[in-house]
């Protein structure tokens, strides 16, 4: 049997990352020779939270665009354009040498140009929303994506009738649901 071969996309909050890091435990489980490289950005939690937890990471630079205009912000917009325009390219680059069978995104901004550059490689792409209310990222791609995983029912009247919906709850590690109370 071939190797199984996941990208998974997702950052800036726990709230997306450790979704991130269930799925891959949950895949393991049943694929325990499938290879996996987590894509976030380079500064934010994923970039310690993944290495620790032993797997492969591949920064890429991307920030949120704030929607506060002020001069502050507006700078911060300038920046988050630029890396906008590039993030294309190192998404390009991450997939065409890690070669995916498939690509997850968790959410958060990051996970938008890596799912993009997947679909537009013809690589299959499945989001997973762990809110009632999906993110921009998500609404964007969802069209995008071979399934939308849904953590709560609410969550799919933000979804049209092309979208391929399934509701599976939110993954949790193993290690949490068996941690004991000292450990947690």
């Amino acid at each position: 049997m071939e190797e199984l071969r996941i990208i998974i996309s997702g950052g800036g909050t726990g709230g997306h990352i450790n979704p991130a890091l269930a799925i891959a435990s949950i895949i393991k489980q049943h694929h325990p020779d499938a290879e996996f490289l987590f894509a976030g950005t380079p500064n934010g939690m994923e970039a310690t939270l993944i290495p620790k937890a032993g797997y492969n990471f591949a920064p890429i630079k991307v920030s949120g665009f704030q929607r506060k205009i002020n001069p502050e912000n507006i700078i911060r917009n300038v920046k988050a354009a630029s890396y906008l325009a590039m993030s294309g390219s190192r998404a390009k680059k991450i997939i065409s040498d890690f070669k995916p069978d498939i690509v997850i995104g968790t959410g958060g901004y990051v996970s938008g140009p890596v799912l993009r550059k997947a679909a537009q490689m013809g690589i299959p792409v499945i989001i997973h929303e762990q809110n009632a209310f999906p993110g921009i990222t998500t609404k964007m791609l969802a069209h995008k994506a071979e399934y939308v995983m849904l953590a709560v029912e609410q969550a799919k009247k933000f979804f049209d009738d092309k979208c391929k919906v399934v509701i599976t709850g939110n993954p949790v590690r193993k290690e949490v649901i068996s941690a004991t109370q000292k450990e947690a």
